[in-house]
């Protein structure tokens, strides 16, 4: 039986995490304790998840064709991802620089790359037998991606294919017309600081009808608030999942593949938020997707109930 396929675009690169017990002030330093190189990107997050969970991921990303280049492709291999949907450019791949504090906020420094190069035309076969198209909004940072991301969205609704895009930190960063002109997507996958840079409001509840605009169905990741989801009918909460933050980078690309598994599922909109919470905090522990049965028993009952077919389904 052929495997669910979701096909991602988006960025890859490599994060260099490091937990720190506090930013150091301009000019100084700070010793890190534990530090880790990994490959992450939100695209490649979110593909590796799925993939995880048993979907056939197809990421369409640019890597460069330098030693961290082939490395990443060495990984996916390892990972079982296909890289024959990757673009090899000259240059060097993108990299991030993550500092986690004690606390678990995260703070990012990053180098594009040859993330900057991604541009159509799309791969050869790459939407061929999708069931669903994920982008990441990083991908609207540059001219070329930005073209890239549109041709995928067109022939995603010419085949009928549900889009779901996550808006990264385009808009804090002062791209959000291009979200816009973009709208609406089936599913919109912002974090609290996006949705105020996006809606310019401090309420949740408000934000979230606002964000309507930009997709039919809206998660609304609020780190330790939970998440809060509408499609303009209904709405739940989801309360977060109490763990140790050890790694948050790349928690709410998680939380995306959750969500995205859920939905192709058949899970109902609780369902979806709460398996989504729950990858969300599976990245953010670090802790493997084996541990999904028992995180699961920290939901609210109701959330338990409706994402447990989901998980058995799964395979957790």
């Amino acid at each position: 039986m052929a495997k669910p396929c979701v096909a991602v675009l988006g960025d890859l690169n490599w994060d260099l995490v490091l937990r720190v017990p506090y930013l150091p002030r301009r000019g100084g330093e700070v010793l890190s304790g534990e530090a880790k190189l990994r490959l992450g990107g939100s695209a490649t997050n979110t593909a590796r998840w799925l993939s995880r969970l048993g979907f056939e991921a197809r990421l369409f990303a640019a890597v460069g064709d330098d030693p961290l280049g082939r490395l990443a492709q060495e990984e996916l291999k390892k990972e079982g991802l296909a890289t024959a949907f990757l673009r090899v450019h000259p240059g060097p791949t993108g990299l991030c620089c993550a500092l986690v504090d004690e606390g678990g906020e995260r703070t990012l420094l990053t180098r594009r790359g040859v993330n900057a190069l991604l541009s159509p035309p799309l791969p050869e076969g790459w939407l061929r037998g999708a069931q669903w198209l994920h982008i990441s909004g990083y991908a609207l940072l540059e001219e070329g991606s930005r073209a890239a991301v549109e041709e995928a969205l067109a022939q995603a609704r010419r085949l009928g294919l549900p889009v779901s895009l996550d808006p990264g930190m385009v808009a804090v960063h002062g791209h959000g017309e291009h979200l816009r002109a973009l709208a609406p997507v089936d599913v919109f996958l912002p974090n609290w600081e996006e949705a105020q840079a996006l809606t310019g409001t401090a309420d949740p509840e408000q934000a979230l009808a606002e964000l309507l605009r930009f997709g039919r169905i809206v998660f609304l990741k609020r780190g330790v608030e939970g998440c809060l989801a509408g499609d303009g009918k209904a709405r739940v909460h989801v309360p977060a999942i109490p763990v140790e933050a050890r790694d948050p980078v790349g928690a709410g690309d998680a939380f995306d593949a959750g969500v995205i598994a859920a939905r192709l599922r058949g899970g109902s909109l609780l369902a979806q938020a709460a398996l989504g919470n729950l990858l969300g905090a599976l990245a953010a522990a670090d802790l493997p997707p084996t541990r999904l049965p028992s995180l699961a028993e920290r939901l609210p009952p109701e959330a338990q109930r409706e994402v447990a077919p989901i998980l058995a389904g799964l395979g957790a």
